[in-house]
């Protein structure tokens, strides 16, 4: 195995056959790691300063279905923040966990969800001492970011671990310009998928075991269940290649990066009809916020967000990573070039100047 037996001539199309192979002889197995495998674990671990990172070929989802299955005993209690990841709840399903909820604060500018605020999380461990975990999302789809360390600190004080859903942050440790990622903050397991944020290929992930409050047995155990038991080599390959890069120039690529995101949005921000989203930091649960998210609000506009996605992705040919009834959400990371920057500014920026005639001129929004 693989049947296309690494010959380009057995298959249509241009596919890297010549990396995919599988557990052969001098490649090591991903579920019993003893040799490049395991150094490459090691090498993130060292990357990041944690404990132990496992590889997740299956991305964030698998990572987050481990890290709840050895964080909570089957038939155990957890406390999520609402907002969690779908893989959250279906690891409550599959090991008939019993949730407790806590809710982000909403942000009423902008209309996206605000951070967890840890009074909120000691109120709801005191009031449930049977819970088991606490997980939260930090940053957001959005890019908010919660207060981590003092969450790590409340859910240690009760005897629990924290799970970070980290997502999208695992770029955060590559430089200061961003939040510190809940990994260095207290958090005991962090879940990160590379693919979101750096230079790896989709479905690339890392789960970092950042204490001894979970059992490292029962993270491998699980990760082997919830991944396939023919993990990619290609996969494998990008992560390693992704670190490598890192290690050997992240930090520049990381100052010509923020450069010029910095830039963009310093651009952006004096557009008053398609906004550029910035939540205050201190108010609604916000402690901090990952600017490489670039949030455009339509609330002081005549256009919907769907509108705006829409018209960015037909008359720009800007693909937006998501839309939502009053904003556009698109992820810049390092693989970004300035021209790409360059565009989107021009595009944002023309398309404020015509809502700033519209609406000067009287036009109402169903007539737009």
């Amino acid at each position: 195995m693989p049947g296309h037996k690494r010959n380009p001539a057995s298959v249509r199309g241009e596919f890297p056959l010549e990396r995919d192979i599988t557990e052969i002889e001098g490649f090591d197995n991903l579920h019993h790691p003893e040799d490049l495998l395991l150094e490459a674990q090691q090498n993130v671990a060292k990357l990041y300063g944690t404990r132990e990172s496992f590889y997740s070929v299956n991305g964030s989802t698998a990572a987050l279905l481990a890290a709840i299955s050895a964080a909570v005993p089957r038939n155990g209690q957890i406390l999520v923040a609402r907002n969690c990841h779908k893989a959250v709840y279906h690891a409550i399903y599959l090991r008939n966990l019993k949730p407790a909820y806590i809710y982000p604060q909403m942000d009423s500018e902008w209309w996206i969800n605000g951070g967890i605020f840890p009074d909120k999380v000691e109120r709801c461990l005191a009031e449930n001492p049977e819970i088991q975990a606490v997980l939260i999302t930090s940053p957001t789809y959005d890019g908010v970011v919660s207060d981590v360390k003092e969450i790590a600190e409340i859910a240690h004080k009760y005897g629990v671990p924290l799970i970070v859903d980290e997502a999208h942050g695992a770029h955060f440790h590559f430089s200061n310009y961003f939040p510190a990622s809940a990994a260095e903050l207290g958090a005991d397991l962090v879940i990160q998928s590379f693919h979101k944020t750096l230079p790896a290929m989709t479905q690339t992930a890392v789960l970092h075991n950042c204490s001894d409050r979970v059992d490292s047995r029962l993270i491998r155990r699980f990760m082997g269940i919830y991944q396939t038991s023919s993990p990619s080599y290609i996969l494998m390959a990008s992560i390693d290649a992704c670190m490598d890069t890192m290690a050997a120039e992240g930090k520049q690529m990381f100052r010509d990066f923020t450069r010029i995101l910095e830039q963009t949005r310093k651009r952006l921000s004096v557009c008053k009809y398609i906004r550029l989203v910035d939540p205050v930091k201190g108010k609604n649960g916000v402690f901090d916020y990952d600017r490489s998210k670039l949030v455009f609000s339509t609330r002081a506009s005549l256009l919907s967000g769907s509108d705006l996605y829409h018209i960015l992705l037909d008359r720009y040919h800007i693909q937006m990573e998501m839309e939502s009834e009053n904003y556009v959400l698109a992820i810049a990371s390092v693989g970004d070039r300035e021209e790409g920057f360059e565009r989107l500014c021009q595009a944002i920026e023309e398309l404020d100047q015509e809502q700033a005639d519209l609406i000067k001129a009287g036009i109402p929004a169903e007539e737009k």
